[in-house]
């Protein structure tokens, strides 16, 4: 602060507090800063004075009481005498206006007066202007010595305020390296999780060999939670903050792409899919290996083979050729089959607890794939009516079953009665269900691993298709 002091001091002195808009005017300058604005000042303030004096003399001439000296922005200043009193006005007084009820006159000791307060005006407002310019030069000089000071001033700012979150709201300082490799532990949404009792936090890990995560759940809000937040703690990072998880590591990042909001731009003639499908090129056209990336769908509003195919495309060339870490979400349970052919993938979703009656969404990010949309449940969810949830239940189940119910991939929360569905085979599929049937109720869940679990289901699978018990 040393090096500007003198224009500290300079400003406290000479400017007023809250000084007029505009320069050329005056009541810029302060009082006792300038012997010549106080001089200019003291006569324009005594014109006051002078003027009351004349009125009360005019009065005093003229024996009207209530004549009035006056001003306006077109007159200046001007005699105002009542329509009854007119005829006793003097011959030295030079009409100006009529008026209904009065009319208006000047005199030249008026006008002399008006003339010589345009003038101390005048040289108050140059005079003060020409102040404002000089003490403007002298900032100018000290331009570099400003600017730097104010950057230092705005740093500190910036980074008090980040310490000050980090330090009410737990914040972690993160490592930065030039490894490949993210690891977040236990991160939280810091906005989310001011209004929420108990976050669940979550993990995230990205490396060279396993750099895209398929993200599949149900069409709910923390599927942004979870790929925004995850964006979030990587620009943080990169500006120095500390970040709202247990502990971050965190690599240099080149740049943070982001598909995750639906919008059109028709004034444009631009559909929803059309800007989608430019931010996405937006993507593949500028991301690298070093980059960070999350998707949230690619569109869902096309057909199911367009929209799966563009999703499988995009999904292929980022995993073949640009290799940025990505979190893609998508709800086209398709591409969570045909991923498997891709080495540095793996799925992901939000844990899900089930009972009779609904479902929970228990926001607990696992490596496991889902395979059901949960449509309905979040219909549900969202307050829509029972009759219309009771009508989509019903007609899903006419669907399940004309499709296969074995190959659904929507969760049905109705009861189907398999012993009918049975007794409508004949007697040989009947035996090979009933075996089938014995065999998964035979399964020891608490004692499959995942990965064991999986394959099972996927013999079992199989096994029904063909309609072969071993």
């Amino acid at each position: 602060m040393q090096e500007i002091q003198k224009i500290i001091d300079l400003l406290d002195k000479s400017i007023k507090e809250d000084p007029n808009n505009l320069i050329t005017w005056w009541e810029i300058i302060k009082d006792w800063y300038d012997e010549k604005v106080d001089e200019y000042r003291e006569i324009i303030n005594n014109s006051k004075n002078w003027l009351l004096n004349y009125q009360m003399s005019l009065q005093e001439q003229t024996g009207i009481s209530n004549l009035k000296i006056k001003y306006t922005w077109a007159l200046w200043y001007f005699i105002e005498v009542s329509k009854t009193n007119v005829s006793k006005i003097p011959d030295d007084f030079i009409h100006r206006q009529t008026l209904v009820n009065a009319s208006r006159f000047t005199t030249l000791k008026l006008k002399e007066f008006e003339q010589k307060l345009i003038e101390w005006e005048s040289l108050l407002f140059e005079r003060e202007y020409n102040i404002f310019s000089e003490i403007r030069e002298e900032i100018l000089k000290e331009f570099w010595s400003i600017k730097k000071l104010s950057q230092k001033t705005a740093f500190m700012d910036f980074e008090a305020s980040l310490a000050q979150v980090a330090y009410e709201n737990n914040y972690t300082k993160p490592t930065i390296s030039e490894n490949k490799t993210i690891e977040i532990e236990s991160w939280r949404h810091s906005i989310i999780e001011q209004n929420w009792e108990e976050f669940i936090s979550n993990n995230l890990a990205l490396n060279q060999e396993d750099y895209i995560h398929i993200i599949t759940w149900p069409n709910m809000w923390w599927k942004s939670t979870f790929l925004r937040q995850n964006a979030l703690i990587v620009l943080l990072t990169h500006i120095w903050s500390f970040v709202p998880a247990k502990k971050a590591h965190i690599p240099i990042v080149d740049k943070i792409f982001s598909r995750v909001w639906a919008q059109d731009n028709l004034y444009l003639w631009q559909s929803t899919f059309m800007v989608e499908m430019q931010e996405v090129a937006n993507i593949i056209n500028n991301s690298t290996e070093n980059s960070f990336v999350i998707i949230d769908e690619v569109w869902r509003g096309t057909s199911t083979y367009d929209g799966m195919s563009l999703a499988w495309a995009i999904l292929k060339t980022n995993h073949d050729k640009i290799k940025a870490k990505t979190l893609f979400a998508t709800h086209y349970h398709e591409l969570v089959d045909k991923s498997a052919s891709l080495k540095w993938v793996t799925n992901h979703s939000v844990a899900v607890g089930e009972n009779e009656d609904n479902l929970v969404f228990l926001r607990k990010i696992i490596p496991w794939a889902i395979k059901k949309s949960y449509w309905i449940e979040v219909a549900r969810i969202a307050w829509l009516w029972p009759t219309v949830i009771k009508e989509a239940r019903a007609m899903l189940k006419e669907l399940e079953l004309e499709h296969n119910i074995w190959k659904a991939n929507q969760l049905s929360l109705i009861n189907i009665d398999l012993e009918n569905m049975w007794k409508t085979q004949d007697r040989e599929e009947d035996k090979q269900l009933n075996m089938l049937k014995e065999e998964i109720e035979s399964i020891d869940i608490n004692n499959l691993t995942p990965l064991s679990a999986l394959n099972k289901i996927s013999e079992l699978v199989e096994r029904f298709k063909r309609r072969e018990v071993e």
